[in-house]
């Protein structure tokens, strides 16, 4: 668990500098305050920052083998780590640390990319191998630990756990995507597939990319998939969601987060089933009731002033995160200790209703019933995503930067083929769940460092959602509720948003005001500043409501000066 950072030369093997490789490591030293290591070979350099969850101090790392042919990094945690290392010490490797990047080192030396299919657990790793003067980089199944990846003038390829990671080499340049602004401003986050400086590229889940000294560069290679859905009895759901909480938490024993919804209550109500003790937990927005309930050992977190957590956030995240939710995980974070456990992603896996009406209205356009009022299938996408509309504010400059730029092609598959709730569901699950709620937990997480662990993206549990009949999950009522009934009483998937509107006509008035005036977007020349202005007049006023496209302006404007100053 902790930060990555590296340099490859794929041509030759020119020397590294490692004092450049460190720095980019300590740009992101919150993500691994226990220690730093550093490893330089000829045409390669691996710099690491950990945070001790597993293994303790004997699991620094970057990691090699004896004869040096094979050395390796990981972010994250491999849940199975004592099974493989088992494994492993039967075939007669020899372990010399704690930490689990050693089951990485040798399963890799052991399996090569076959490795990938025995990891349980959330990572990102990467491995040189010296014999064949490759690299090799991967990502978990469903994108829950990042890795970016750049080119530089000089040839090199860079990689980083995070953004300012890679922005800490002096070779890469800044210039900002304004298709990935777009995709921001549109949907709330910034996607997988794009990044806010241009060149920059990151890892897709369930992907990994092998670059071979002396050979053009390769497409990333995808090493699984979701799986098919099925028929499977919803009545089973109780038992895999045990399943995956007991796998999240481990022997670690973590607290567990209250932010006010039932992904969350659900958490704590299976971990303090299945624990002796009491659990700890940390509350931002809830009542309390349900950590009286399983009399957990409970700390609330104050919410913070609206300008103080808008900081937080702009500092927390690299790129832009408009998701309001991101807030009250950030501070409850801080307060939760090193490994922490949430219900983050149940309403995206287990609550259809924002999807319900695009389904049925899809259904009726592929049986061309001709229904009053029912549109084109791309204005069902936007409200279910709950896009915001952001074409206005660009200006005729901006328009011709985006050149055509289609926001939601990404959503299309939705409706080719198939189910088209079924299809919504994968979508997301390949979209705005590595994009939006992973990134959200990770970034949260690591900036408070802590391992932040998701029962709701285990991949067992969603392969088993995923079998669930599509009537099941497009019922009224979420089949989380009814799985829960006897331990909780029936209440939202997700936690109440916070009162952003309010705070834009009040604590934040004078700074989305600002934003009339503001210096990085003038400089972009991307922006109509007037529109902005009028948008900002109209809902302080009260006559319109554009909360949550001035909150994701907002944001935007303090991300770009951090970005490109």
């Amino acid at each position: 668990m902790g930060a990555i950072a590296g340099l490859f030369h794929p041509a030759t093997p020119k020397p590294v500098d490692p004092a450049r490789i460190r720095a980019m490591a300590t740009a992101m030293a919150h993500r691994g305050p226990d220690g730093a290591g550093e490893w330089t070979a000829p045409g390669v350099g691996f710099a690491h920052r950990w945070l001790a969850t597993i293994g303790g101090a004997a699991a620094a790392q970057p990691v090699a083998t004896p004869d040096l042919r094979y050395a390796a990094m990981l972010d994250g945690t491999i849940l199975n780590h004592a099974a493989l290392g088992a494994d492993l010490r039967a075939l007669g490797h020899r372990f010399t640390g704690g930490g689990d990047a050693e089951v990485v080192l040798h399963g890799f030396a052991a399996w090569g990319p076959a490795l990938l299919d025995r990891l349980e657990g959330s990572f990102a790793i990467v491995v040189h191998d010296a014999a064949t003067q490759t690299l090799f980089l991967a990502r978990d199944r469903l994108g829950a630990k990042p890795l970016h990846l750049a080119m530089l003038p000089d040839g090199a390829l860079i990689f980083a756990s995070e953004l300012r990671g890679l922005l800490a080499h002096p070779l890469l340049r800044r210039v900002p995507d304004a298709t990935a602004v777009a995709d921001y401003l549109t949907l709330g986050y910034v996607p997988d597939d794009t990044c806010m400086i241009a060149g920059v590229e990151k890892l897709p889940a369930a992907h990994f990319l092998l670059v071979e000294r002396g050979r053009p560069l390769r497409a990333a290679r995808r090493w699984w998939s979701l799986p098919e859905g099925g028929e499977t009895p919803v009545e089973a759901l109780l038992a895999e969601l045990r399943g995956a909480v007991a796998r999240a938490a481990g022997e670690e024993r973590p607290a567990a987060l209250l932010l006010g919804g039932l992904g969350d209550a659900a958490v704590v109500a299976l971990a303090a089933e299945a624990s002796g003790k009491a659990v700890a937990t940390v509350g931002v927005g809830d009542d309390g009731s349900v950590a009286a309930r399983f009399a957990t050992a409970h700390r609330r977190a104050g919410p913070g002033d609206p300008p103080a957590l808008l900081t937080g956030l702009v500092a927390t995240f690299d790129e832009p995160c408009g998701d309001p939710a991101a807030l009250a995980a950030i501070v409850a974070a801080r307060q939760s200790g090193p490994v922490v456990m949430s219900g983050a992603g149940a309403a995206l896996l287990l609550d259809s209703g924002r999807w319900r009406r695009f389904a049925r209205h899809e259904r009726w356009r592929r049986w061309r019933w001709k229904v009053p009022g029912l549109g084109e299938a791309g204005a069902d996408y936007a409200l279910a995503l709950g896009a915001a509309d952001a074409g206005g504010v660009w200006s005729a400059e901006g328009r011709r930067a985006l050149a055509g730029h289609d926001v939601l092609r990404r959503f299309a598959a939705a409706s080719r083929g198939g189910d088209p709730l079924d299809g919504a569901l994968r979508v997301d699950l390949a979209t705005r769940l590595p994009g939006q709620v992973l990134a959200m937990v990770d970034r949260a997480g690591m900036a408070a460092g802590a391992e932040w662990r998701t029962p709701f993206a285990d991949p067992r549990l969603v392969a088993f959602v995923l079998s669930l009949s599509v009537g099941v999950r497009q019922a009224r009522t979420s089949p989380l509720v009814g799985a829960m009934a006897r331990h909780l009483p029936a209440m939202p998937v997700a936690a109440p948003p916070p009162p952003v509107s309010q705070w834009l006509r009040g604590p934040l008035g004078a700074e989305v005001a600002r934003l009339e005036r503001s210096r990085p977007f003038a400089e972009t020349g991307w922006f109509d500043m007037a529109r902005i202005a009028q948008l900002i007049e109209r809902h302080r006023g009260g006559d319109d409501e554009h909360a949550a496209l001035l909150w994701r302006l907002l944001v935007l404007e303090r991300s770009l000066g951090r970005l490109f100053a």
